[in-house]
């Protein structure tokens, strides 16, 4: 009687074995032992979430001014009509982003938060759009994309990165197109490092729809190392090779990464790195999955920034359309930091951030505006925010953005 004898299934897990009879066709099912575990779950504190989700519109727009209000308004050169205030700017840009109004819907809003005290003037939703393609804005965006991670540095251990893509056009969908290589001139690219535990984002970069995931890795680990230490990252398939391992390594984290299916064995001419993972890998598939399945929660991120702050962007040029997804990333941070407010009991203060995180000399890429220099005054005007009075700190915005 020919057995068949399978006695390890997909994962490299030993199972019960199952066996073909050829009389009489039948087959025999694996017990029920292996599976009686039940799956671990991760049931939601709905007491806190629903205080941070009641609260957040508030609290993001609190956050949002500390965050904003450590920008200084550049020296002004020659005459002519003054330059809007940056940090109003900043803060308009991103609110509208928050709302995902266009610029003309977001304007009575605009005027509430200016009777608020947030900004001192009503922009105009040209003027908002106008900034919108200012090329430093990027450097300022991704420079408050990282201080907004730093109230989260001794939680976050373990990181995971991936790339998706915001459509430039309003009908596009990057699940539909993501295979369509001719059509990625259409979207930006996110590449996007973020924590694990809490999803919020640690770096990113916007490219072209049609760059690669793996040459982003240099920077997403660097712009991370800044403010956190890394143990584990992981990545899926298209950040596999050996250099990617290395440097992954070098960053004194261990790479989660599986390999593709034509790596078959070790090598001598390998890095080191690269042999003891997919030794790992072969011979402890389910642990290494275990660890590698924390890349997840970038998805996680993805999901939520799109659902939320829209899929899509506006602009019609390439420094709008990268900004408007650096705005939806800042606005992605302020809300987890909202959330884990209430849920870990997590402190944010932005004006205990040191003055030298926001020291980074770069200056507007803008041929009309020459060299500034770095203005030494500081604003003293308080302002009272449910029975609390916050300083404005001012730093120089010259100095933002490296």
């Amino acid at each position: 009687m020919p057995i068949r004898q399978e006695r390890l299934d997909q994962w490299g897990v030993c199972s019960t074995p199952k066996v073909w009879s050829h009389d009489n066709m039948s087959i025999t099912t694996p017990s029920d032992e292996i599976n009686n575990e039940p799956n671990k779950t991760y049931p939601q504190v709905w007491a806190a979430y629903n205080q941070a989700q009641t609260q957040e519109k508030v609290l993001f727009l609190e956050l949002l001014h500390e965050l904003t209000s450590q920008i200084l308004q550049p020296k002004r050169n020659g005459a002519g009509c003054p330059k809007a205030n940056l940090s109003d700017m900043v803060f308009s840009c991103c609110l509208k982003q928050y709302l995902d109004f266009s610029s003309r819907r977001s304007e009575s809003d605009m005027q509430m938060v200016m009777q608020l005290g947030y900004i001192n003037r009503t922009p105009h939703f040209n003027t908002i759009l106008k900034y919108l393609n200012e090329p430093v804005m990027k450097k300022v965006l991704m420079k408050l994309i990282e201080i907004s991670a730093i109230p989260l540095k001794e939680i976050e251990s373990d990181f995971a990165m991936d790339a998706s893509g915001f459509s430039t056009v309003m009908y596009g969908n990057w699940l539909a197109k993501r295979l369509i290589f001719n059509e990625h001139k259409t979207f930006k690219k996110a590449h996007v490092m973020c924590g694990v535990k809490t999803n919020i984002i640690t770096h990113i970069e916007v490219t072209d729809g049609y760059s690669s995931d793996r040459g982003q890795v240099q920077a997403l680990l660097d712009g991370t190392a800044k403010h956190f230490h890394m143990k584990e990252v992981s990545a899926d398939k298209g950040y596999s090779s050996e250099k990617n391992l290395g440097i992954i390594l070098a960053h004194g984290a261990i790479p989660f990464v599986p390999f593709i299916g034509n790596v078959k064995k070790t090598s001598e001419n390998r890095l080191p790195i690269w042999n003891i993972m997919f030794r790992f890998f072969r011979d402890n598939k389910e642990e290494f999955m275990r660890h590698y399945h924390k890349r997840s929660n970038i998805e996680s991120v993805f999901s939520k920034m799109k659902r939320k702050f829209g899929s899509h962007v506006r602009g019609k040029s390439t420094a709008s359309q990268e900004n408007e997804v650096l705005c939806k990333a800042l606005c992605h941070n302020l809300c987890v930091l909202i959330q884990e407010m209430f849920e870990l009991g997590v402190k944010v203060d932005f004006s205990e951030v040191p003055a030298t995180e926001f020291m980074c000399k770069a200056y507007f890429n803008n041929p009309f505006i020459k060299k500034i220099k770095p203005i030494q005054t500081k604003c003293r005007k308080k302002r009272k925010f449910h029975g609390r009075e916050t300083p404005l700190r001012s730093i120089d915005s010259t100095d933002l953005g490296c």
